[in-house]
């Protein structure tokens, strides 16, 4: 269980670095970066549509060519460098559209667009894809340390999930609660900041672990199979 114990830790770091951000991001896009409302909301459900899309891809990685343990690596130097270059942007005045007031009918409030468009959406999508491989790698990680072969493993690898789930809450309840507060009331970059923070804490965490983690060699995919045998 202790192999499990710093996969559970580290759940809830990332998913308080992603949440953190997730959950709010349409004031975010709405008010510094001068989307209209419905633009703001499409945004931030593409965004977090694509990373639970690639989650499928970071699993299939991780069964086919990878291990789990290397995803997760990979994929939260990812997460980092999009949250970065997030928080880089929120920092910086010139990286965003000059400051307006919305409900002032006599302002023309400039939508976000250029190379600051492009950093944004850079960065979004990093994230995106980081998150994508955390969450199809990090669970099947997290599994892999018990013994399927014993009762006693299948019943610690049952009790691993029901762990793996109220982490994951724990994180999101402290980025819905205090980060997005600190979002609300002392900036952004603030926001951001915490979210880069804790993923780069989340890694030396992760590695904590390698002595004891078991890590299950690639064996292939279905998926594989069946495309050599559509296509031989």
């Amino acid at each position: 269980m202790l192999a499990a114990f710093f996969v559970l830790v580290v759940e809830i770091l990332e998913n308080l670095a992603y949440l953190a951000n997730a959950s709010n991001l349409v004031l975010y896009l709405s008010k510094f970066m001068h989307f209209s409302p419905s633009s703001s909301a499409n945004i931030v459900t593409n965004f977090m549509g694509t990373a639970f899309f690639l989650a499928l891809l970071g699993g299939f990685l991780a069964d086919a060519f990878f291990t789990t343990y290397h995803i997760y690596v990979i994929s939260a130097a990812i997460e980092f460098m999009g949250l970065l270059i997030l928080t880089v942007q929120a920092q910086i005045p010139s990286l965003k559209p000059p400051t307006c007031v919305l409900v002032d009918t006599n302002s023309s409030c400039q939508e976000v667009s250029g190379g600051e468009a492009a950093m944004l959406f850079a960065g979004l999508y990093l994230v995106a894809l980081g998150v994508g491989g955390i969450k199809g790698s990090l669970p099947p990680h997290g599994a892999e340390q018990f013994d399927e072969t014993t009762p006693q493993g299948r019943k610690q690898r049952s009790a691993f999930f029901n762990y793996y789930v109220f982490c994951l809450s724990c994180g999101a309840l402290i980025a819905v609660t205090f980060v997005v507060w600190i979002e609300d009331n002392k900036g952004w970059q603030w926001g951001f900041g915490i979210s880069t923070a804790t993923i780069l804490l989340s890694v030396p965490l992760f590695f904590l672990g390698s002595p004891f983690y078991r890590n299950k060699i690639p064996n292939g995919s279905p998926i594989t199979t069946m495309f050599k045998v559509e296509f031989r």
